[in-house]
């Protein structure tokens, strides 16, 4: 892992422990680089879960990160700390640990120097531009359909976020 990305994970576990919280970093796995990737884009979430890696979306985003060239993205959550998913809103109106959380991201932008951010999801997109309504030097903010969505089926999610995935690399491609 990059020595930069390496200190702010530290840095970012130091700060749960303190307040009693737990963190969870997007791994490596099946030459997917997760939060260690330094290509220069990052795929948003808006937090980590509290499920148990790799799930089976897990396991199909990242293996579609890999067909579309994507494994050396960089992978993380706006929000480092771990809820399930009723709690997030609890954490989102946490003035204080947002904006410890803002400053985090504001450091990983920093290390890794994106020409893109892809969220996922609606709550990240307007998280990211709540915090960053100006983000400079980035070219493009898309967002994905978050490939835990779970009210439609995970064949239907998937097969969304390859097209999203196409177009985005397509852009991509032209601005590199």
């Amino acid at each position: 892992m990059d020595a930069d990305l390496q200190e702010l994970k530290e840095n970012i576990e130091k700060y749960a422990k303190e307040i009693n919280q737990e963190v969870w970093f997007y791994p490596e796995y099946e030459e997917v680089k997760g939060f260690s990737g330094t290509q220069d884009i990052i795929l948003l979430g808006l937090n980590p879960s509290s499920g148990i890696f790799p799930s089976q979306k897990d396991k199909l985003l990242y293996d579609l990160l890999k067909k579309k060239g994507l494994e050396f993205i960089h992978i993380t959550d706006f929000i480092k700390v771990r809820a399930k998913n009723k709690h997030v809103i609890d954490l989102i109106v946490n003035k204080e640990l947002m904006e410890k959380q803002a400053n985090f991201f504001s450091d990983e932008m920093n290390i890794i120097k994106p020409k893109m951010i892809i969220t996922m999801g609606h709550q990240c997109d307007n998280l990211l531009k709540q915090y960053f309504p100006k983000i400079e030097n980035i070219y493009k903010v898309s967002m994905i359909k978050h490939y835990g969505y779970r009210f439609k089926s995970t064949e239907e999610v998937f097969d969304k976020i390859s097209k999203q995935l196409d177009l985005i690399k397509e852009e991509y491609s032209k601005n590199e």
